[in-house]
């Protein structure tokens, strides 16, 4: 089942609510196969995760955020160093970002959901995401 890529109901709810945090808010990115998720995820789950060599259950953390409000297109979006991890044999066809941070009204709530077109593998290498350029009309998050 694919995935349906963008952000989620309940991160929508949480950011208008004040509950996530950009800037000081831990966030990560785990890799799943077949997992079906989109709008409706509520939240980190280990369901349908990818698991292999050099990857754990949970993901990677993300670093590097860069949040930017771009007037003259009357855009905010956020993004963040892409992630990768070395020496990994996994495989994946979606990944989700969710915020570690937050506990409630979700814990771990889902933020986004990415769908890569097909499996996407390495074999004792490295497994690298490649995020969008960091702009008003391609950043991985954007609200308009």
């Amino acid at each position: 089942m694919a995935a349906t890529t963008g952000v989620t109901n309940n991160f929508r709810r949480d950011l208008l609510n004040g509950d996530i945090d950009f800037a000081a808010d831990t966030f990560k990115i785990a890799l799943y196969n077949n997992a079906g998720h989109g709008p409706t995820t509520a939240a980190y789950s280990t369901s349908n995760e990818s698991s292999g060599t050099n990857y754990s259950a949970g993901g990677t953390t993300l670093s590097g955020v860069s949040i930017t409000v771009d007037a003259s297109n009357n855009v905010a979006y956020v993004d963040w160093s892409d992630p990768s991890w070395s020496t990994a044999t996994v495989t994946a066809d979606e990944a989700l970002i969710y915020d570690d941070t937050v506990s409630a009204p979700t814990a771990n709530v889902a933020c986004s959901v990415h769908d890569f077109n097909g499996e996407k593998s390495s074999s004792a290498g490295t497994f690298q995401i490649i995020f969008p350029a960091a702009a008003y009309n391609t950043a991985i998050i954007r609200l308009a």
